[in-house]
């Protein structure tokens, strides 16, 4: 305890109760100088830590409200993230027998590394030497989802020719090959494939696809996915796909289908409500046949399903009939019904149809409209380069043209069109170059395409 020994009260002292304020004053303002010196060291060492945490949650702010309507859904346009790839993608969504093979060759002529159907383009030689190892990827992606295409196509066709039967003398239903040597052993391993497993590769090879550097998608089996390849667009890619619908008249198109090409078929009792068969939506085709088979349990299935149970094989050379005509005619309209509205650029190849065309005439009358192939290739550059009609934000398109216009292979034709040859007998691919004058010669360490 402290004593106060001069035997004076301090409280009654006036002096002391000056020098008590005085104090007090000195101690307040020293405190003040304390505290500004802190603020100010605070200020000048965290500052930018401060201001990146601001700007960090005003950018995002931002982009968040900066949003891309496509198909009926917001998608956020500034938030890309490292696995999508900047490449646009022209996407033909129109099935073949519309003008894919004109849309392609102009894609090529533009320098957009492209594929369709067995055919691409990605060099001006021979083989992959100096082409974008993403390009490669995509393309042998590519392959691979036109592989197992051609797996259910061809199973189809052989059990429509009675080279693949079901064995039913045994009760177990056995499916069953003429012949007995060691290429049926491979046809009857992929025409037994479980359809799920099949469904599963297709998906998960066109991811491979669209995380690629293939700008160009034309022709089968593209158009016969596309509910699929805009889904996972919008996943794997910064920039929303550019959509080519070429217009031509329902009639028309199922007469020249139907009449030159083998297709392949979802059944009518399995297409978009039953309308017909369809080439359209195979692996929808799928899922509502593994639907019509299940059990009373979920995982309780009735039978296994082939590709033949599912889908049918139709050679041009058989008879059309009204019926099946006038199906392919419905599902081609629900078809552009669909995509039509979303179109980015819808080219006529085939003139407008007349009034008598609509009504099934034999001598249909139509206008033509010529448009030239250096038109499309122009028309294809302006659209992957300028990003024209798709709503992107006005920096991601500048971001986008600026990357794209830098690359000199896209200001370079991509001459030389190559092609495989699929052997299913074999389960293999053959690389062909059918048009040698269009590329480059030069063999030296050629690295080819199928490894």
């Amino acid at each position: 305890m402290a004593i106060n020994t001069s035997g004076v009260n301090q409280a009654d002292d006036p002096s002391a109760k000056d020098g008590l304020a005085s104090g007090r004053a000195t101690r307040i303002r020293f405190g003040r100088t304390v505290l500004l010196v802190l603020l100010l060291f605070t200020l000048t060492f965290t500052q930018p830590y401060f201001y990146l945490i601001i700007k960090s949650s005003s950018t995002r702010s931002t982009s968040l409200q900066r949003s891309i309507i496509k198909e009926g859904r917001l998608e956020d346009a500034a938030a890309i993230s490292e696995n999508q790839e900047l490449e646009p993608l022209f996407y033909h969504i129109s099935p073949g027998s519309t003008g894919s093979r004109t849309l392609y060759h102009a894609a090529c002529n533009a320098g957009f590394p492209s594929v369709h159907h067995k055919s691409f383009c990605i060099s001006s030689s021979r083989g992959v030497n100096g082409v974008s190892p993403k390009v490669v990827e995509g393309v042998r992606a590519h392959l691979q989802v036109l592989r197992l295409y051609q797996i259910a196509y061809k199973c189809c066709s052989y059990w429509d020719k009675g080279i693949i039967m079901q064995d039913d003398t045994g009760g177990g239903g056995a499916v069953v090959i003429t012949g007995e040597d060691d290429e049926n052993r491979i046809m009857l391993d992929l025409c037994t494939m479980s359809l799920d497993d099949w469904a599963q590769d297709i998906q998960r090879h066109l991811s491979t696809v669209l995380q690629s550097s293939i700008v160009g998608l034309f022709d089968t089996p593209y158009p016969l996915l596309a509910s699929q390849v805009l889904d996972l667009t919008t996943k794997l890619r910064a920039t929303p796909p550019i959509i080519a619908m070429t217009e031509r008249d329902a009639v028309g198109w199922a007469k020249s289908r139907s009449r030159n090409h083998n297709l392949m078929l979802c059944k009518k009792e399995y297409s978009y409500e039953g309308l017909g068969a369809s080439e359209f939506d195979i692996l929808g085709c799928v899922e509502r046949a593994s639907g019509s088979v299940m059990g009373s349990n979920e995982d309780d299935k009735v039978k296994k399903l082939h590709f033949w149970d599912v889908f049918e094989y139709r050679s041009r050379f058989e008879e059309v009939g009204s019926e099946f005509r006038k199906g392919l005619e419905l599902q081609m309209e629900h078809h552009q019904r669909v995509y039509r509205p979303i179109a980015d650029y819808t080219p006529n190849f085939f003139g407008s149809p007349t009034l008598s065309e609509s009504h099934h005439s034999p001598t249909p009358n139509t206008t033509k409209v010529t448009i030239t192939d250096k038109q499309v290739a122009y028309d294809i550059q302006r659209l992957v380069l300028l990003q024209k009609g798709n709503g992107v934000p006005s920096e991601s398109v500048s971001r986008t043209q600026t990357t794209l216009l830098r690359k000199k292979h896209y200001r370079k034709p991509l001459s030389c069109r190559g092609s495989v040859q699929y052997d299913f007998l074999n389960d293999t691919y053959t690389e062909l170059y059918h048009h040698p004058k269009t590329c480059d010669l030069t063999e030296r360490d050629r690295i080819n395409l199928i490894i």
